[in-house]
């Protein structure tokens, strides 16, 4: 539950907003894991927000958090986000910033719990 929380704080505003570009000029893995994310139309508001929340996405993998864990918490921060579209995202922030997470087989993101009342 810890890691949801964590990276609802970076992720909220991903998944309602219209694409940003990273400067043409710009190189590394931030531009490329941008560029991944606006070739697989992934939006974003802010380009620095993204690169946080996908920071933030393997850094919880590093600590032992599942794939489906991180995706599902992507998909429920950002209520425009598919399930889908949450598991590229985990998908292409895994390739850009933590390779070493690749090997977890994800095919598709595990549905979205209902809202409890």
């Amino acid at each position: 539950m810890r890691f949801l929380v964590m990276l609802a704080g970076f992720a909220a505003a991903l998944g309602v907003a219209t694409p940003a570009h990273a400067d043409p000029s710009s190189s590394g893995p931030d531009a490329s894991f941008l560029a991944a994310l606006n070739k697989a139309g992934i939006t974003y508001q802010d380009p620095s927000v993204a690169v946080a929340a996908a920071k933030k996405a393997c850094e919880l993998m590093d600590q032992g958090n599942p794939q489906v864990g991180v995706i599902n918490s992507v998909s429920s921060s950002n209520p425009g986000f598919s399930s889908d579209a949450a598991a590229q995202f985990t998908m292409i922030a895994a390739s850009a910033y933590c390779p070493q997470h690749m090997g977890q087989q994800i095919t598709h993101a595990p549905p979205t719990p209902l809202p409890t009342q």
